[in-house]
């Protein structure tokens, strides 16, 4: 489940190209976020692989969360886990978004547990399932763009990586009409509660094989 707000008119740095491994991945990322020199404001989109990146996603996530009155569930990931990235948005080096992405395993995904007959026909022979969660944009961003911009990371991060073909999201259902209409999302799962955050969610699906949208 996931909580959507927009940033600021900005100049934006995407991703690399994909690269066939994580750590030659991770390693195109400098460690400590530079702060940028012009008087144009830059957003750096990039995996968070220091404990303090790390640390300021998960108050990002906790601090929208709660002012959306959503529940957040103890995060269980593990930071050395190869089936997880968690992808931040700086700009001028203060986080301003991030997103956990997730590769299908033995252990699944999160939306498994309130989408599991949906889940089961999404998977198939050649088919990896990625799940985006703990999605969360500052409130005092207002840049329609910073929400593209992180989820065209993600999606390359998850392609090259994860070697991912499918892409979920459990959303509000306030919010799929916009994933729909600019992120190329559909809709496969009904409305329910997710217990995880106490608030009504729909399970949205897109295929992986464009990263343009």
């Amino acid at each position: 489940m996931s909580a959507m707000h927009h940033a600021s008119p900005l100049g934006t740095a995407l991703l690399p190209p994909p690269v066939p491994s994580l750590l030659a991945y991770e390693r195109a990322f400098l460690p400590e976020v530079p702060t940028p020199t012009s008087d144009t404001a830059e957003l750096i989109v990039a995996p968070a692989v220091t404990y303090a990146q790390l640390r300021a996603c998960s108050s990002l996530v906790r601090r929208m969360y709660a002012w959306r009155g959503y529940r957040l569930a103890p995060n269980r990931l593990q930071p050395a886990d190869p089936n997880h990235v968690t992808i931040g948005a700086w700009l001028d080096g203060e986080l301003v978004a991030t997103a956990t992405a997730s590769r299908d395993s033995a252990a699944g995904l999160l939306a498994d547990g309130l989408y599991h007959d949906e889940m089961v026909r999404l998977r198939g022979q050649s088919r990896v399932i990625c799940e985006v969660t703990r999605l969360a944009v500052d409130l005092d961003c207002h840049d329609p763009e910073l929400l593209n911009s992180l989820f065209l990371a993600i999606y390359q991060y998850v392609r090259a990586v994860f070697g991912g073909t499918e892409l979920v999201i459990e959303v509000n259902p306030r919010h799929a009409g916009y994933y729909r209409r600019t992120m190329g999302f559909r809709q496969v799962g009904g409305l329910r509660t997710c217990p995880r955050v106490n608030a009504p969610a729909v399970l949205l699906h897109r295929t992986l094989g464009n990263v343009h949208y």
